[in-house]
């Protein structure tokens, strides 16, 4: 084989010819038939052009008006609804928009998710097991173009964006026993453990029944009592509230609260029932034998008994401050970089 030798003259002259046709080629790229290049630097535009109906545009990527519906009736599912409240289209749309930024910072940020099809196709079935049947369930995602196993994956991806989320906010949602104690220093005088009193019951349901005769019975045990019987034997024999009939009719400590179940059995107040002494008491569910004890009165709680609570608290705001901080910035920036475009009304 023969080497050819190039003169530094004829190599400036071979280099700039390519550079030439380079330059010829990208000048009709970008400014005759609009190419690959013009369409890579112009993606954003082209795809506000082509898709000019389309209620937003996120990084090239489209959310169409089908997507939104899709979206929209899958909320409404979820929710047990069957209409979108007026005013809620643009915060669905938003939703989508979100979890878009999220995906895509998911998707080239962290390369090191974990796999959640497992938990992915568990959530799919429970999803199942709330509709009336399965078929009827599957027939909701065909509506929506979708099977069962895209349906999965698709939950997937989203569980996998969770898992990115919550690692770039983790940092920012940890409680120190100083911002717990700062915390409870704050509303101590808000936290108050609430009277209580131990309670065991005999319980006689008048629902159905006729009300005298229930309360001659109730009378009746209440006499037995009276008289020396065993008020765990009479319990676990009459009482038709099964958990504390078990228990020989231990009903625990009871709270003098607003979810107390029997606000008109008088356990506290002016007109509570003594310690240790039997009483026959009707609510509104039946006839109650009961054998009260002695009332702990309210008192504030101290530090180590709402230490738990307190830094479950502060963490849930912690969460929810770190989330919107997240969204916001990463809705910021795709507006500032004009990757970003909002057509809906």
């Amino acid at each position: 084989m023969v080497a050819v030798k190039f003169s530094s003259l004829q190599i400036s002259a071979i280099k700039l010819a390519l550079f030439g046709t380079a330059l010829l080629y990208l000048t009709g790229d970008l400014f005759i038939w609009r190419g690959p290049t013009w369409r890579l630097l112009h993606q954003q535009d082209v795809a506000v052009a082509e898709n000019a109906d389309a209620p937003a545009i996120v990084y090239g990527e489209v959310i169409t008006q089908r997507h939104l519906d899709q979206f929209t009736e899958q909320q409404n599912h979820l929710r047990g609804r069957n209409d979108t409240p007026e005013g809620d289209r643009i915060p669905m749309l938003m939703e989508i928009v979100h979890d878009t930024l999220l995906r895509l910072r998911s998707r080239y940020n962290d390369k090191n998710l974990p796999d959640v099809t497992e938990m992915a196709e568990q959530e799919v079935q429970r999803l199942t097991s709330r509709a009336p049947s399965s078929e009827i369930f599957d027939r909701w995602l065909a509506s929506q173009g979708l099977t069962r196993q895209a349906y999965t994956r698709e939950l997937a991806a989203r569980l996998k964006d969770m898992h990115f989320l919550q690692r770039v906010i983790e940092s920012h949602c940890r409680v120190s026993d100083e911002d717990a104690a700062r915390h409870y220093e704050l509303i101590k005088n808000s936290l108050v453990q609430p009277e209580s009193r131990s309670l065991r019951h005999i319980f006689l349901p008048t629902l159905g029944e006729d009300v005298e005769l229930v309360r001659s019975r109730a009378e009746e045990l209440l006499h037995a009592l009276e008289t020396g019987a065993d008020f765990a034997s009479l319990a676990k024999k009459h009482s038709a509230d099964p958990t504390s009939a078990a228990r020989g009719g231990d009903l625990g400590i009871v709270q003098n609260t607003e979810d107390f179940p029997l606000p008109e059995l008088p356990l506290f107040g002016e007109k509570a029932l003594p310690e240790g002494k039997f009483a026959l008491a009707q609510s509104r569910w039946g006839w109650h034998i009961m054998l009260p004890g002695k009332i702990t009165p309210a008192r504030p709680l101290r530090f180590e008994e709402c230490k738990e609570s307190l830094e479950s608290a502060i963490h849930s705001a912690q969460v929810e401050i770190a989330i919107r901080a997240f969204r916001d910035s990463t809705l910021k920036e795709a507006f500032a970089k004009k990757y970003l475009e909002i057509h809906a009304n």
